[in-house]
């Protein structure tokens, strides 16, 4: 994956070569001008109608170049002259993108008077205050590299400014109050729901509105709830989503699964989550050739610890998926790592663990679920996609509502209890959100891998943890971008739905997750620590 750092230097690079115009005055060309600051040639291109947002061969505007190298008055007076300012580079960033990354103040200022999009995103689905979001430590190195590769051609970086400057930034990027004031986000009235507003509930008015502001440009996002002290504070669909949409839920899926498993050792259908894997499929237990497989426990699968591989690595393994053909995959598929010893994440585990409490409870995993889950809860699912054997997937494929999304986050602020009456076990709730594995992704990219929000990634049993400034919470997570986020130490869920981009596994279904990732955690680095 691409870091940060590529994403600007392959934009700034532009400036390395810049050229001028034949046989035309002046005699500085506009790419020139604007590396130089020579506000007077800059005036004079303007004049002469000279072509103000030509890119030269590395994809860089004359606004691009003034921008970088901090030419405020060059760049101020393109501005003004007409030049595009949502003009992309190769990389999708725009000058508001650079402009905020490097703290040119005025430029911004600049820009944003003049009609700037503040919420267009570049290629790795950042907005520009997403672009100063991330901890400076953790963008030092981005800076690092710009001040090496650059500074030949007069680039300056004075990191205590910069540092000083990026939340001033964030700040002069936000909407105005005024323009919040017809946003709209009021929880639909229902029986099934107790609603209240933010305000009542303590939380700043302003702060919800913004994130629903920034929902509203969101072109693959379907639902946005939020949930405080039990009650529905914010309710908003978009798109193609609706109240009533039965969304496909995805890797969510997953959380969903493991809930059944506590459900089904505190039922007696299994006796730990240290049995092993193969005691439940006999039928492939004496083929294996590996005998690291044999020593595979529930709690193994449960945590991602078993071994097997992020199947997206390599188009076989995701092919084996396409396939349906799960229990034969126990063989099929190789170790990457001993069991119990490192994270690899795998939607064949959480299959498999699905396929495991069918057996046990001899019924499909659907019905177990609604006998155990849905019915206890009120919740009303829809589709669950199956294998090649009828088995519903423990990985994905389940479709909820929004609302029945929460009805389930709502279980792990609350001890396992819904109105009352205990469904998953409060221990099994606690040892879900456990985190077993502090260095649970499949990059080790700090600021690009999961934007610039998240942080400190963990894993518990199929449920995701991270750190977005003073917070730390729990979270299912789906592809596409379908997040139920528990913020326990707040007693508040946030729930997305999305696009699922279902079998599209690439750069355009994962920047448009990000986008959702980077719009929730936005609103939670806001949120003041209770």
């Amino acid at each position: 994956m691409k870091t940060l750092a590529a994403v600007f230097v392959v934009t700034l690079l532009a400036s390395f070569v810049v050229h001028g115009e034949v046989d035309t005055a002046p005699v500085v060309g506009l790419h020139m001008a604007a590396l130089q600051g020579d506000v007077d040639a800059v005036r004079q291109h303007i004049e002469i109608g000279s072509d103000l947002n030509q890119l030269d061969a590395y994809g860089s505007s004359p606004l691009a170049i003034a921008t970088v190298f901090g030419k405020t008055e060059a760049a101020i007076a393109l501005i003004e002259g007409g030049a595009d300012l949502g003009i992309k580079n190769s990389q999708g960033a725009t000058p508001l993108h650079n402009a905020a990354f490097l703290c040119r103040t005025e430029i911004v200022q600049a820009l944003l008077d003049h009609g700037a999009d503040r919420y267009l995103r570049d290629n790795f689905a950042n907005t520009a205050s997403d672009a100063v979001a991330a901890r400076f430590d953790d963008a030092k190195g981005i800076y690092d590299t710009l001040a090496q590769a650059l500074g030949p051609m007069g680039l300056q970086l004075d990191y205590e400014q910069i540092k000083a400057t990026r939340p001033k930034i964030v700040q002069m990027l936000r909407p105005s109050p005024e323009s919040l004031e017809t946003v709209e986000y009021a929880p639909i009235e229902r029986d099934d729901w107790p609603v209240s507003t933010p305000g009542a509930q303590g939380l700043d008015t302003r702060l919800v509105a913004e994130l629903y502001n920034d929902a509203a440009h969101m072109p693959r996002l379907y639902g946005l709830l939020i949930i405080k002290n039990d009650k529905l504070i914010a309710e908003k669909y978009f798109n193609e989503g609706s109240i009533e949409q039965k969304a496909r839920v995805q890797s969510v899926t997953k959380s969903y699964t493991s809930a059944l498993t506590g459900i089904a050792l505190e039922r007696g259908l299994l006796s730990s989550v240290d049995q092993r894997m193969v005691e439940f499929f006999p039928e492939v237990a004496e083929k294996i050739t590996d005998p690291r497989k044999q020593q595979i426990t529930i709690r193994d699968l449960l945590g991602m610890r078993a071994g097997y591989p992020w199947e997206e690595i390599d188009p076989a393994y995701w092919t084996r998926i396409l396939t349906g053909e799960y229990v034969e995959d126990i063989e099929i598929v190789p170790l990457i790592g001993d069991p119990g010893t490192q994270f690899n994440y795998s939607n064949l585990s959480s299959n498999w663990l699905g396929i495991i409490l069918a057996r046990v409870s001899g019924t499909n995993l659907k019905s177990f679920a609604q006998e155990n889950l849905f019915t206890p809860i009120g919740a009303e699912p829809g589709d669950w996609g199956t294998d090649a054997h009828g088995h519903n997937n423990g990985c994905g494929d389940l479709h909820m509502s929004a609302r029945d999304m929460a009805r389930f986050g709502s279980l792990y602020l609350n001890e396992g209890k819904f109105e009352g009456k205990q469904v998953i076990p409060a221990d099994w709730v606690e040892a879900s959100l456990e985190n077993y594995s502090p260095d649970a992704w499949v990059t080790r990219d700090k600021v690009n891998h999961a934007g610039p929000y998240f942080r400190e990634l963990g894993y518990g049993y199929q449920f995701w943890s991270a750190s977005v400034g003073d917070h730390r919470f729990d979270l299912a997570w789906g592809h596409g971008g379908q997040l139920i986020i528990l913020l326990d130490e707040l007693d508040m869920l946030i729930v997305t739905t999305t696009d699922p981009f279902h079998l599209q596994h690439n750069n355009e279904a994962w920047m448009h997750e990000k986008s959702t990732v980077n719009l929730v955690g936005k609103f939670i680095k806001a949120l003041p620590k209770e």
